[in-house]
This record gives C-alpha cells, sequence and structure tokens, in this order.
C-alpha cells in the first residue's frame, strides 16, 4: 500500500494522522482526524491522546467564499496593531474565527464541538460545489465566538505549518481540504519527535513528516 492509499484508508476508517512538521521549525506533532467522520469519541481522543487546542481547517479558497478574514487582519482593523506579531517559528498565523453551531448547549462538550465540526464539513462540501446556499447556512446556523477554531491554509508555497500540511494531505489523497487537529503534548511541554514515532508505532497509525509531504504534493 503506497502512502495515498494508506493516509486515505486510515482516515476514512475514523482513525488519525500523525504529522510532524520539520526540525528547526515547530518540531511538533500534530494527531489529525479527516473531518467527514468526526464524531465525540474522535474529540475525546484528541484531548486525551493529543491534548492541544483542537482545530478545524480547511483551505484559504474556501474561507473567502464565506467571507472570512485572518484574524490577524480583524486585529489590526479594530486596533489591535501592537499585539500583532509572529512567533518564533516566523510564520503569521492560520487563525480566522471561533464559532458554535447553534444546536449545541456550551459549545465546549465533545459532544458539541463534535456537532459544530461536522456542520462545517458539510458546508465546506457545499461551497466546494459552488452551492451559494451553503454562505446562508453558514451565517444562519453558526455564531461567534464560540469554541471551535477556524483555520485556513495559506498553501505550501506560502506557509508550512500543520494547517498547510493538513490540508495539502488531505487535497493530496482525494479528500475535501476539512481536517481536525490538536498538537500532541507532554509533561510540561510538546511531544518530541521520537515519543510521537513511538506512539505512531503503539497505536498502528501512520507519522508523516513535513518533508514526506512536500515530495508527493511536489514531486
Amino acid at each position: 500500500m503506497n502512502l495515498k492509499e494508506e493516509i486515505r484508508k486510515t482516515w476514512e476508517s475514523g482513525l488519525p494522522v500523525l504529522v510532524y512538521d520539520f526540525d528547526g521549525r515547530e518540531e511538533e506533532t500534530d494527531m489529525i482526524f479527516y473531518a467527514g467522520v468526526i464524531d465525540w469519541k474522535k474529540i475525546l481522543t484528541l484531548r486525551n491522546k493529543a491534548g492541544g487546542l483542537i482545530c478545524y481547517a480547511t483551505g484559504h479558497n474556501e474561507t473567502e467564499k464565506l467571507g472570512l478574514s485572518f484574524l490577524t487582519k480583524i486585529l489590526e482593523k479594530a486596533g489591535y496593531s501592537k499585539l500583532i506579531k509572529r512567533p518564533k517559528y516566523g510564520d503569521e498565523p492560520a487563525f480566522m474565527i471561533y464559532v458554535n453551531h447553534i444546536s449545541t448547549t456550551t459549545g465546549i462538550s465533545d459532544y458539541d464541538r463534535a456537532t459544530t465540526i461536522s456542520k462545517l464539513h458539510s458546508i465546506i462540501e457545499e461551497i466546494d460545489l459552488e452551492d451559494k446556499d451553503a454562505i446562508n447556512r453558514f451565517y444562519n446556523e453558526f455564531y461567534a465566538p464560540g469554541h471551535v477554531p477556524v483555520l485556513a491554509s495559506r498553501g505550501l508555497k506560502n506557509r508550512r505549518g500543520h494547517t498547510e500540511l493538513s490540508v495539502a494531505l488531505a487535497e493530496y489523497v482525494g479528500l475535501k481540504k476539512s481536517v481536525v487537529f490538536a498538537e500532541m503534548l507532554d509533561e510540561g511541554k510538546s511531544l518530541n519527535k521520537e515519543k510521537a514515532y513511538r506512539f505512531s508505532r503503539n497505536e498502528g497509525i501512520p507519522l508523516v513528516t513535513g518533508k514526506d509531504i512536500l515530495e508527493v504534493v511536489y514531486p
């Protein structure tokens, strides 16, 4: 089984894929699920086995159709430009907006976050088909601020973070640009690469690196 088949089969079966970015960048591993199969148990897995902020990510074209802007631009326009600084690894953040679906209660439970993410995925599926009703659905069915951060890929030519890597990987294997991820944490710090590989072997789930993804996206 080649990489494309392995990743697609893993995601479609409801299991996560681990992605390590690059040495010299964040040097972090994220646990990533395909949003098309998300449920509350997978959110629980992200909380218990990853531990970082649970995020939803899609493509920039998709968020542009929804009229969304990067949070840095929103903050700048609101007069908070002094707070806008780049992280140590140098890239602008990929965050756009935090939302809840209107059917949720507090929005933070595993069930609520799974509901919000599942509904976001359905919007992206419809947006991808140029369905204008999806835009109306987004503004009618979601509210902000909420508990699910929406991130948008800037494209691997512009940024090489986990947002771009995971969205590019989904597109490469033939799935919608719609993923859910959380950084894997250790005691007091991020999980290092050696422990991430060990986790991958023990759990029987694939781990790919940013280098692996670049090699298949830009062969």
